[in-house]
């Protein structure tokens, strides 16, 4: 009877460890890096940099909507069981401080756009607002790129350089990208390009 009230204290203990902010720094060694993406483009920036080297979940995946999600019980779990979260910031994710401090995340939070000089748009309403899908210009995702890299070297130093490595390589094929845009719109003279779009989201 004493032991197993003894195990029962023990796994109470288990259990607590494993939901608290802190529990994810002292797993880490046993495996990959736990990452947390607001949304499948984060998730997949910090899988070009990160590789095996981490494991990374996304709240809002490739089909969802970020500017709506409405976070599950789940989530919350994830988010708990990460060391590392990745949000875009310049206030797409409205619902994530909600979030955060609901599980009172201790890790490291990587604001992707932080180092963004963002543009402004026009809402429905005629109010002007931050545009916060700066993503879509390829130079601030070299931006996004950098501050990932960063978040991901400072909760795992011993993988610092491997970061760093596939971060250089990464952002060059992004900047090739970008130079093969400008190339192909060069023949088009200034005054003639328009662009018809669904969304008012497309300005950068």
């Amino acid at each position: 009877m004493h032991r197993r009230s003894l195990l029962a204290r023990v796994g109470l203990a288990t259990v607590g460890l494993a939901t608290s902010g802190r529990a994810p720094f002292a797993a880490r060694a046993a495996g990959p890096l736990r990452v947390l993406a607001s949304f499948s483009i984060l998730g997949d920036l910090t899988r070009q940099v990160g590789g095996d080297a981490v494991s990374v979940d996304s709240l809002v995946g490739a089909n969802g909507d970020v500017h709506v999600y409405e976070p599950r019980p789940r989530d919350l779990r994830t988010l708990m069981a990460a060391s590392v979260l990745v949000r875009n910031g310049l206030g797409l994710e409205g619902w994530m401080d909600r979030l955060t401090g609901a599980a009172d995340f201790k890790g490291k939070v990587v604001v992707a756009a932080d180092k963004v000089a963002a543009r402004t748009m026009k809402q429905d309403s005629g109010a002007i607002a931050t545009d916060p899908h700066a993503w879509q210009d390829p130079r601030n995702a070299i931006l996004y790129v950098q501050a990932i890299t960063a978040g991901l070297a400072a909760a795992d130093p011993a993988n610092a350089a491997l970061y760093r490595n596939s971060a250089e390589r990464y952002s060059a094929r992004i900047a090739d990208t970008d130079a093969w845009i400008e190339a192909t719109l060069a023949p088009i003279p200034v005054e003639r390009r328009r662009i018809i779009t669904t969304h008012d989201a497309f300005g950068y």
